[in-house]
């Protein structure tokens, strides 16, 4: 009777035991790896924010793309005045990710913002196998994004694959008044015929004549005949000034009208959430 016992002992361990290793085998034949295969089909949106700008300048913009399920925030950026980079977040393989650059130093130069770019697109290529992003920038992020294009042919960065410039001075800031309130290398650049303005546009030959941009621009003085149309900072004409650089058959423009289309109400103004997501991603 106990060489029973023991024998029916031995044979259920030995059908848990077998049960177990094809239980085990069929689950990673069907799992689907995550950090093994390269993410060659994902595009992740970076968004730079402005002069004097932070999280807040994309916080709600990105709050708004999750809540209509166009895509979710994945990483952040930090980016130290020293120039060092720290991530937080990380890229997965499905999903639309977006990223969030933050610079410690949000009135550096576009040199610099350039520079802090190319470190940054040089991370995103190495260590997350990204090959391809789109750019989005609110106004100076919108300069450091085109000059980052005007300045990616030497290094080995990921290929951009749609620009949009959202209230972008790309003609700079005629309110005289704005330099004598702000400080920074960054008020040097934003001026009227700076040289750094004047570089970008100079440089065209350097944009990548197959990377379709956007630039949108805010008017909140439509009935005044007598004034250039401006969001309260940026001209119209500046804005789109983004077609000096752009090749032309690749250049789109949109400009929104209305009471909310201030410079700092275009990164929350329903409508630019629209455009932006049917020049990305063909969402209508």
């Amino acid at each position: 009777m106990l060489d029973k016992l023991i024998h029916h002992k031995k044979k259920f361990i030995l059908i848990t035991i077998l049960s177990f290793v094809l239980g085990g085998s069929l689950f990673f034949i069907n799992s689907t790896p995550t950090r093994s295969e390269k993410p060659t089909e994902i595009t992740p949106t970076i968004f730079v924010h402005g002069f004097k700008g932070g999280p807040g300048s994309f916080n709600t913009m990105l709050k708004r793309f999750e809540d209509n399920n166009w895509g979710t925030k994945r990483m952040m950026i930090y980016v130290k005045s020293s120039g060092d980079i720290r991530v937080r977040g990380g890229i997965p393989h499905t999903m639309n990710p977006f990223i969030q650059v933050i610079f410690e130093n949000n009135r550096a130069s576009v040199a610099d913002q350039t520079n802090w770019m190319q470190h940054i697109m040089t991370k995103l290529k190495h260590d997350y196998a990204i090959d391809q992003v789109n750019l989005v920038g609110h106004s100076m992020g919108g300069l450091a994004s085109t000059n980052f294009l005007l300045n990616n042919q030497e290094g080995d960065y990921p290929d951009v694959n749609k620009l949009v410039a959202i209230g972008s001075p790309f003609l700079g800031i005629g309110q005289s008044d704005y330099f004598s309130l702000n400080t920074g290398e960054a008020v040097v650049d934003l001026q009227v015929e700076s040289n750094a303005l004047t570089t970008m546009i100079n440089n065209k030959q350097n944009f990548d004549e197959d990377v379709p941009a956007l630039s949108i621009a805010g008017v909140v003085n439509e009935e005044d005949p007598e004034e250039d149309h401006w969001d309260g900072l940026v001209t119209e004409q500046s804005a789109h000034g983004l077609q000096n650089i752009v090749p032309r058959r690749n250049f789109h423009q949109e400009t929104f009208i209305d009471e909310f289309s201030t410079h700092s109400g275009l990164h929350e103004h329903p409508g630019v959430d629209e455009s932006v997501a049917e020049f990305l991603w063909s969402i209508h």
